[in-house]
């Protein structure tokens, strides 16, 4: 099989040439839809109000997670699996999408505190994570893909602050 695939070799197979373009458009036209990233256990920001209640409730701290409009980005994706571990048992997460910024009715219910770190947030391919008190009035640590995906001490820094906090509400 291989000698017909080798360059010189003077062999030429159709049959195997259809099969092997067909496969290559499948995979060029699949790429556009591939599947977005999930952020886990996150809920959509519709959902904001009942959250905000929620760490009232049980003494945590709310958690905005930003998304760029890049859905597909890998490494989006694993700066999502990183942050959702450093927030865990801290807080609960809301996520808002970059499309969702445009949207004054959604950005007319958040506070100033989160409005100014989400007219910050790259564009495109990134993913944040920004904890605020329950009350959503101030940052207490916010990260970003690259050091969530690149940066050990700034995610075990992020991680220690957020502990903190959450360790003042009880």
């Amino acid at each position: 099989m291989l000698s017909r695939w080798t360059v010189g070799s003077g062999s030429y197979n159709p049959a195997s040439m259809k099969t092997l373009l067909f496969f290559l458009a499948a995979v060029g036209f699949s790429l556009p839809f591939a599947a977005a990233y999930d952020v886990s256990g996150a809920k959509p920001i519709e959902k904001l109000d009942e959250e905000v209640a929620k760490v009232k409730a049980s003494k945590k701290l709310i958690c905005i997670v930003y998304t760029g409009s890049d859905e597909s980005c890998p490494n989006c994706a694993d700066a999502a699996e990183a942050g959702v571990k450093a927030v865990r048992g801290v807080a609960e997460c809301v996520v808002i999408k970059e499309v969702q910024l445009k949207d004054a009715a959604i950005t007319g219910k958040l506070t100033p505190a989160v409005n100014k770190v989400l007219s910050t947030q790259s564009r495109m391919a990134w993913v944040s994570f920004s904890v605020f008190d329950p009350d959503m009035n101030t940052l207490i640590a916010t990260i970003g893909r690259m050091e969530l995906q690149k940066d050990k001490k700034a995610v075990k820094e992020f991680t220690e602050k957020i502990k903190a906090a959450k360790a003042e509400l009880k």
